[in-house]
C-alpha cells in the first residue's frame, strides 16, 4: 500500500482513507476504513474526468451494474455516490490474490481445484446474467481468490444484455485471449461471450497458459476468431469437454452459466465447498491466509526529498502503477495492497526502465531520499522514468554506444518539459490525421476537412468514404461522388482530376502513391491511375484485402497468406512472399516490413522479395521507419529502435506496462526529423529523441485516440476520444 499523497483527500464520504491501493487511467483506488472499523476499497474518478459527461456516464453504469449483481461470488458494493463532485464507489475489501498472480507464482491448478473454481465462477455468472448484465471482460486479473471463494470483479465495461455498443474508436472492448468471436467482430455481445471467457479462464487455470497463445494481441484475436484453442495440456475427460464447449465458435452452442454449474456439480462424487481455502493448492491457500491476517494502518507519508523524487505521480500514477502486478485499475479494489504498491514481483526483469515503468515503490523512494541515489532491485543505476504521466529527461545526451547495443541507462534529475496547447477543435467522427500541402487533413468515414494549422479555420470539407494524403494532394473516394476517385489540391480544395468508373463494390479499400500512379486496392485487386491526369494505367488481380503500400516503384498488396509485389509502371507481378495474416506493412530504404499474426516482423527486399531478417515479439500498429531505423513496439509496451539493415536493437524505452490489455495494440507513432512522437495508451503524448530514445517533452490531459499524430507548422496534432483535434506546441 502506498501512502496518501499531498493532494489526496483524507476521507471520501464517511470513509477515512488509509493509503493508495493503486491507480489507473480513469481513477484512483484507496484503502479506507468505515466509521465502524470495516476495511473498504474506494474507487474515485480522477479530477480531469469529473467534468466529462462520457466518463461520468461510464462510472454510473459501473455502479449500477455492480449494485444489480448480488451473487455470492461477486464483490459486494457497500456505498457509492456517482453524482458527487468527485464520483466514488466503495466495495468490500477482499484480501487475496488474483488468479493471474496465483498461476504466475505457483503454476497450474490441479483438476479438483479447477472444478471448484469453475463452480464459483459459473455461479457468479448466473447472478450477473440474472441481473440482466453481461460482464464482457472476465479474465484471470478479474478473478480474485479469497478465503470466501473466487470473486468476479470489475464491472467497468459491463453492459445490459441488449446493449449494442461494443467498440471504442472502432476497436472492440475486452481482452485478447478471452474475447469471444462475436465480441471481436464488434457484434452484440450477450451472456455467451462471458461463457467463452469462462472457458479461456478455466483453460488458463488448468494449464498455466492462455489457450489462444501468448503472442501479439492480434495473434490471439485471430486464433479466437477461428476458435483454435490449444487444450492439449488440459486433463482429458469432463474438464476438457467442459472447456471445449465454452469455447465453441457459435454463441448458441455454448449453453448457459447454469448449464456449466450443473455439469460441474455432476463431474465429481464429492460435494463442492468453497468455504475457506482448502479447495486451493496449499501454497496458494497459505498466501491468501497470510494476506487475510494482515492489519493496516496508514503508512507514513514520504519526506520532502521523496516527494520531490515522486514528482507528478500524485495525479497520474496511471495504468502502470498497479497494472502489471495487481491487474487493471478496476480490479484493484480487491488486490493485495503490498502488490499494488508498484514493487516488482520476484522473477521480473531487473532492468532500470522496466522497474520504474511500474511506478517507484515506497521503499525505493525512501531509499532515494536517505541515500541521495536511485537504485532498483537487482539493477545498477536507476533511470528516471515517468510511469503514467511521462518520464524524466536527462539534461545532457547519454554517451555514444555501438548501434547494435541498447541505449545506456540515464540518470534523470528533472522532469521533461511539457508542451503547451495551441488550440482544440471539434471534428466529428473517428478522426484520421494527415499533413498535405501545408494544411492539416482530418477525416473519418464520412467527411474530410482541411484545417489551417495555426488558426484552426476549416478551409474546405468534402463528404467521402476514405481519403489518402500524399505531397500536396489529397485523394478521396466515395459518396456522394458516385464512388469516383478525386485528386484534390490540399491547400485550396480544387479538384485536379476525377476517375468515374468506380461503382459500389469496386476497388475502394486502400490507397497508395508511388512514381507515376496512385493505386486503390482491396481483395478484388489493384487499380492504378495516372498521377497527373487520373486515367487508368493498369489493373492487377493481386489480393490487397488487408493493406496496400507503395514506394520506389513497387506496389505491395497484403492478404491473409502472402505479400504480392507488382511493378508500379506496368502492374506486372514481381514477387510473392508467404506470410500468415500480414498486417501493418511499411516500406523504407529498399525494404518491405510486414508483421505476421504471431508478432514477428519480416524485413524483405523490395526488389526481389528475399527475406533479410525477422524478429519476434513485436507489434506493428503505428510503426515508423526512417534514418536507417525501424521504430516499433514490443508486446509489453516498450518502444524499440531497430537497425533496418539487421533488426538489432539500438535502444528501447518503456513508456507503460499494459500486458494483456487490449489497448496495448493501439500505441501509435510518428517520426518527424529527429523526433519520434508516441501517442501512448497511458493518455500521454511523448516526444522521444529518435537517436537515443530519451524523452524530450510530454503532453497529457486528453484521452487520445491511438492514431498516429501529425507534425505541421512546428506543432504536433492528435485526435482525441471525444471527437476533437488537439494542437500542441513543443517547449522552446
Amino acid at each position: 500500500m502506498q501512502p496518501l499523497q499531498h493532494d489526496d483527500p483524507p476521507e471520501i464520504g464517511p470513509y477515512r482513507l488509509l493509503g493508495r491501493l493503486g491507480a489507473g487511467g480513469m481513477g484512483v483506488v484507496y484503502l479506507g476504513r468505515s466509521p465502524g472499523g470495516r476495511l473498504v476499497a474506494v474507487k474515485v474518478v480522477r479530477r480531469r474526468f469529473v467534468g466529462d459527461p462520457r466518463y461520468r456516464a461510464r462510472f454510473e453504469r459501473e455502479v449500477r451494474a455492480a449494485r444489480d449483481v448480488n451473487g455470492t461470488f461477486t464483490a459486494p458494493v457497500l456505498d457509492a455516490d456517482p453524482g458527487a463532485p468527485a464520483p466514488w464507489l466503495a466495495t468490500a475489501y477482499l484480501p487475496g490474490l488474483s488468479l493471474r498472480e496465483a498461476i504466475e507464482a505457483h503454476g497450474r491448478m490441479p483438476p479438483e481445484s479447477v472444478r471448484a473454481l469453475a463452480a464459483g465462477l459459473a455461479e457468479a455468472l448466473v447472478a450477473i446474467h440474472r441481473a440482466g448484465v453481461v460482464h464482457r471482460d472476465l479474465k484471470p486479473e478479474n478473478v480474485m481468490l479469497t478465503s470466501g471463494g473466487p470473486r468476479v470483479i470489475d464491472f467497468g465495461v459491463a453492459r445490459p444484455h441488449d446493449a449494442a455498443t461494443l467498440t471504442r474508436a472502432g476497436r472492440p472492448i475486452g481482452t485478447p485471449g478471452f474475447m469471444a468471436p462475436e465480441q471481436i467482430m464488434a457484434g452484440q455481445a450477450g451472456p455467451p461471450c462471458d461463457l467463452f471467457a469462462l472457458g479461456a479462464v478455466l483453460a488458463y487455470a488448468a494449464t498455466g497458459a492462455e489457450p489462444f497463445g501468448s503472442g501479439a494481441p492480434q495473434s490471439r484475436l485471430y486464433r479466437a476468431l477461428r476458435a483454435e484453442a490449444d487444450l492439449g495440456e488440459v486433463p482429458a475427460g469432463w474438464l476438457r469437454e467442459l472447456i471445449a464447449s465454452c469455447l465453441r465458435r457459435e454463441p448458441e452452442e455454448r449453453g448457459t452459466a447454469a448449464d456449466v454449474l450443473a455439469r460441474v456439480a455432476a463431474a465429481g462424487e464429492d460435494e463442492l465447498s468453497l468455504q475457506g481455502t482448502t479447495w486451493l493448492p496449499a501454497e496458494v491457500a497459505e498466501e491468501i491466509d497470510r494476506r487475510a491476517g494482515r492489519t493496516f494502518e496508514p503508512p507514513e507519508p514520504p519526506g520532502e526529498e521523496a516527494k520531490a523524487v515522486d514528482g507528478r505521480v500524485g495525479e497520474a500514477v496511471g495504468g502502470a502503477a498497479g497494472g502489471r502486478v495487481g491487474g487493471p485499475v478496476d480490479a484493484l479494489p480487491t488486490c493485495d495492497p503490498d502488490l499494488a504498491s508498484g514493487e516488482l514481483p520476484a522473477g521480473d526483469a531487473a532492468t532500470s526502465e522496466g522497474a520504474l515503468s511500474r511506478g517507484p515503490s515506497r521503499r525505493t523512494l525512501l531509499a532515494g531520499a536517505a541515500a541521495g541515489l536511485l537504485a532498483a532491485a537487482g539493477a545498477g543505476a536507476l533511470a528516471w522514468e515517468r510511469n503514467a504521466s511521462g518520464a524524466e529527461r536527462s539534461p545532457s545526451p547519454p554517451p555514444t554506444r555501438p548501434a547494435s547495443a541498447a541505449a545506456p541507462t540515464e540518470r534523470r534529475t528533472t522532469p521533461p518539459p511539457e508542451a503547451t496547447s495551441r488550440w482544440r477543435a471539434r471534428v466529428p467522427g473517428s478522426v484520421q490525421l494527415a499533413a498535405a500541402g501545408g494544411v492539416l487533413m482530418a477525416g473519418g468515414s464520412e467527411e474530410v476537412r482541411a484545417i489551417h494549422p495555426r488558426t484552426r479555420k476549416v478551409l474546405w470539407k468534402r463528404r467521402i468514404t476514405r481519403y489518402y494524403a500524399s505531397g500536396d494532394m489529397v485523394y478521396t473516394i466515395g459518396r456522394p461522388d458516385n464512388w469516383r476517385v478525386c485528386a484534390i489540391r490540399a491547400a485550396s480544395g480544387k479538384i485536379r482530376w476525377t476517375y468515374d468508373d468506380i461503382r459500389p463494390g469496386g476497388i475502394t479499400m486502400w490507397h497508395a502513391v508511388t512514381g507515376p500512379v496512385v493505386c486503390n486496392g482491396d481483395e478484388r485487386g489493384i487499380l492504378a491511375l495516372d498521377l497527373d491526369d487520373g486515367r487508368r494505367r493498369w489493373v492487377s488481380k493481386a489480393d490487397a484485402k488487408y493493406e496496400l503500400i507503395a514506394d520506389a516503384g513497387v506496389v505491395v498488396a497484403v492478404s491473409s497468406d502472402e505479400l504480392v509485389a507488382v511493378d508500379a509502371r506496368s502492374g506486372r507481378k514481381r514477387w510473392t512472399y508467404p506470410i500468415d495474416y500480414g498486417t501493418n506493412p511499411l516500406m523504407a530504404e529498399g525494404l518491405v516490413l510486414a508483421y505476421d499474426r504471431f508478432g514477428t516482423v519480416h524485413a524483405i527486399r523490395a526488389d526481389d522479395g528475399e527475406r533479410v531478417w525477422q524478429r519476434q515479439d513485436v507489434k506493428g500498429y503505428g510503426a515508423q521507419a526512417g534514418g536507417d531505423r525501424l521504430y516499433t513496439e514490443t508486446n509489453v509496451g516498450e518502444v524499440l529502435a531497430l537497425e533496418l539493415a539487421t533488426g538489432n536493437t539500438i535502444w528501447r524505452r518503456r513508456l507503460g506496462d499494459f500486458e494483456n490489455d487490449p489497448r496495448a495494440q493501439a500505441t501509435a507513432m510518428e517520426l518527424s526529423g529527429g523526433t519520434l512522437h508516441v501517442s501512448c495508451v497511458d493518455g500521454i503524448l511523448y516526444a522521444l529523441d529518435a537517436a537515443d530514445g530519451h524523452i524530450r517533452w510530454t503532453y497529457g490531459g486528453d484521452s487520445q485516440q491511438h492514431t498516429p499524430p501529425v507534425t505541421l507548422d512546428g506543432a504536433v496534432f492528435f485526435s482525441t476520444m471525444d471527437e476533437h483535434v488537439r494542437a500542441v506546441d513543443p517547449p522552446v
